[in-house]
C-alpha cells in the first residue's frame, strides 16, 4: 500500500505488522477482513445488516474514519501484514473527549487465522503507545463481555485494570449482554 501523501494520519510499525488509518482505497482489504471473519466475529460484535459486506460501505467508512482522526473524534487502525496485503486485526480508539477527561474507548478484533500468535497484543501495544505518547490521551477504557476469557487475559496483560461490571451494556450477537469495565492510565500522566 502505498502511503498517502496529503493525509498526515499515523504510520506506525511493528515487528510483524505496520498500523494505519486506511485510506477509502484499500475498502477491499476491509471487506476481505470482515467477509473472512463474519462467523468468527459474530459472537463478539452487533449484528450486521447485509450492506455491512459491501464495497460501497467500506469505501465510505474508510473517508468517515480519515474524517474522524482529521477531526479528533477517533483513531481507527488497521494492522496490515507488512506487504499490505492483507488485514491481520483492528483497533479502535473511540469517543476521544479532550477538556478534563482525555479519554477514550477502545474497541479491537484479530483475523481468525492469526488468533492466539500474540498479533492482537504486539498491535495494541504499539498503539496505545502511540494514544498515549502522541495523542496524550490520559485514559482508555476498554471493556469486554463477561464470557470473553481472551479479551480479559489480553487486557491484564497491557495493564488495564478492572473497574466494574456494566449490566446488559452493549447489544452484541443479537442480545444485551454484560460486560466487565476496565481502563488503563497513562503512565506518563
Amino acid at each position: 500500500m502505498d502511503r498517502p501523501i496529503d493525509i498526515d494520519t499515523p504510520f506506525i510499525e511493528t515487528t510483524r505488522t505496520n498500523l494505519v488509518v486506511l485510506p477509502p482505497e484499500n475498502a477491499q482489504l476491509m471487506l476481505d477482513y470482515y467477509n473472512l471473519n463474519r462467523e468468527h466475529l459474530s459472537a463478539w460484535e452487533p449484528t450486521r445488516n447485509d450492506s455491512f459486506y459491501s464495497l460501497e460501505h467500506w469505501q465510505r467508512q474508510l473517508a468517515e474514519n480519515v474524517n474522524q482522526f482529521e477531526n479528533g473524534s477517533a483513531l481507527k487502525l488497521v494492522a496490515l501484514d507488512k506487504a499490505s496485503q492483507e488485514v491481520i486485526a483492528v483497533c479502535n480508539f473511540t469517543n476521544i473527549v479532550r477538556g478534563i477527561f482525555q479519554a477514550c474507548n477502545l474497541g479491537y478484533s484479530v483475523s481468525a487465522k492469526y488468533q492466539g500468535q500474540g498479533y492482537m497484543h504486539e498491535v495494541l501495544q504499539a498503539a496505545l503507545t502511540y494514544v498515549f505518547n502522541e495523542l496524550d490521551l490520559h485514559r482508555v477504557m476498554a471493556n469486554h463481555m463477561t464470557s470473553n476469557q481472551r479479551s480479559a487475559a489480553l487486557l491484564e496483560q497491557l495493564g488495564f485494570e478492572q473497574e466494574g461490571l456494566a449490566k446488559s451494556y452493549l447489544k452484541i450477537a443479537g442480545r444485551w449482554q454484560d460486560h466487565v469495565l476496565t481502563a488503563k492510565i497513562n503512565p506518563a500522566h
